[in-house]
């Protein structure tokens, strides 16, 4: 939604809304974004400027310890589900990972993060580590997802949706998002 690049050698080749062009080794490389809603900033430290300064844990790469993590959530009043999409709380946690994330571990979306049970905790933590490596292992092949998951059946609001296991999804806004969930498996 807010722009990608492309590598191409010839200025002929150069794509149709492109912002930046940068050139290296007879190689260009382009910016594009036709809803000029991207931003490029040259930064002295980008890990520690905004905005990527502003960012919380990576969840693949830096996920924090089960205290830490149990701690961060603790001072957290807002829904479960808003927690997670929040970008200063976890990095890169989108819509259909934290829906997948809590069918999986077993917590209703609307729970306020700082209640969770430290066994929700538990779960929370190694459901998120467990889905998100699984998408990367798979190149975020959609396709090859697990037939078990939510993300196969969460999409379009669908009233009639039903998880692999026959169990009803419901759709509705929680946190400013659409949020797909399953009533009897999460509590």
């Amino acid at each position: 939604m807010t722009g990608s690049f492309q590598v191409y050698e010839d200025a002929s080749q150069r794509p149709r809304f492109w912002k930046l062009e940068l050139l290296a080794d007879g190689m260009r490389l382009a910016f594009r974004d036709a809803r000029r809603l991207g931003r490029i900033r040259l930064l002295d430290d980008p890990e520690h400027e905004p905005p990527i300064g502003k960012l919380g844990f990576d969840p693949l790469l830096d996920m924090p310890e089960l205290p830490a993590f149990a701690a961060r959530l603790n001072h957290r009043r807002a829904p479960i589900k808003a927690v997670l999409l929040d970008q200063s709380f976890s990095a890169g946690i989108g819509n259909w990972i934290a829906d997948e994330v809590l069918y999986q571990a077993r917590i209703a979306p609307a729970r306020h993060a700082c209640h969770l049970t430290p066994d929700e905790v538990r779960r929370l933590r190694s459901t998120i580590l467990r889905v998100i490596r699984k998408a990367v292992e798979l190149d975020a092949d959609n396709s090859r997802f697990p037939r078990t998951w939510l993300f196969h059946h969460r999409w379009g609001r669908n009233a009639h949706a039903v998880t692999y296991r026959g169990e009803k999804i419901i759709h509705e806004t929680i946190g400013g998002r659409t949020t797909a969930w399953v009533p009897a498996v999460q509590t």
